[in-house]
C-alpha cells in the first residue's frame, strides 16, 4: 500500500488495527501528530487550526497560501518533471480542497492512533519524505519519527510533500525501488 500525506496516516491506522490485510506500507510523510513528542504534536495542531482559520476569515487562496508555507512549498518557484502541466482549480476541487481543510483537518488534530500498536506490527513500514520537503515541515519529521519507530531508515523521494504528483514517473521508480528493497 502507498499513502502519502494523510493517505499515510490512514494506511498507519490500517496496519495498526488490521496488519493482516496489509504486506507493506509505504508511507511519504503522514501527517501523523502521535508520532511526535507532545510538545511538536501540540504545535502542528495549532497550525492545522490556524489553516482553518485563515480558510474560513480570508477564503481558500489565504489557505492554500499558509499550506504551502506550512508544507515549504515555494509557489513562485514551482518543481516539477518536465511537461506537467498544472492542474487547474475547478469548482469541485475549490469544494473538495474546502472540505479537506474543513473536516481532513479536524480529523488530523484529533487523531487517535495507536502508536504501540505501530511499534508491534508484522507488516513492513517503508517511511518516505520528499526530497524538496524542508527538515523542519511537520510531515517530514513524522517520516522520520516512524523510520525511528519502525528500526528503518527513511526513503527520499523525487519532489517534495506532493512528489507523486509533481514527479510522477520519478517518484514511481523511487516507489517500485523502496518495493525491493
Amino acid at each position: 500500500m502507498l499513502g502519502c500525506s494523510l493517505g499515510a496516516s490512514i494506511g498507519l491506522h490500517l496496519v495498526a488495527r488490521h496488519p493482516e490485510q496489509v504486506g507493506v506500507l509505504v508511507a511519504h510523510e503522514p501527517v501523523g501528530p502521535r508520532l511526535l513528542p507532545a510538545d511538536r504534536r501540540a504545535a502542528h495542531e495549532r497550525e492545522l487550526a490556524d489553516i482553518q482559520a485563515v480558510h474560513r476569515r480570508d477564503g481558500l487562496p489565504a489557505a492554500l497560501a499558509a499550506i504551502a508555507a506550512a508544507l515549504g512549498i515555494d509557489p513562485t518557484r514551482p518543481d516539477s518533471e518536465p511537461g506537467l502541466a498544472p492542474q487547474p482549480m475547478t469548482p469541485q476541487r475549490v469544494r473538495d480542497f474546502a472540505f479537506f481543510i474543513e473536516h481532513d483537518f479536524t480529523a488530523i488534530i484529533r487523531d487517535t492512533l495507536d502508536v504501540a500498536a505501530l511499534e508491534k506490527t508484522p507488516v513492513r513500514i517503508v517511511p518516505a519524505f520528499g526530497r524538496t520537503t524542508p527538515r523542519a515541515v511537520f510531515d517530514r519529521a513524522c517520516a522520520v519519527a516512524l523510520a525511528e519507530l519502525s528500526g528503518t531508515e527513511p526513503r527520499e523521494f523525487p519532489g517534495g510533500h506532493n512528489g507523486n504528483t509533481s514527479h510522477p514517473r520519478a517518484y514511481a521508480t523511487a516507489l517500485r525501488a523502496s518495493l525491493a528493497f
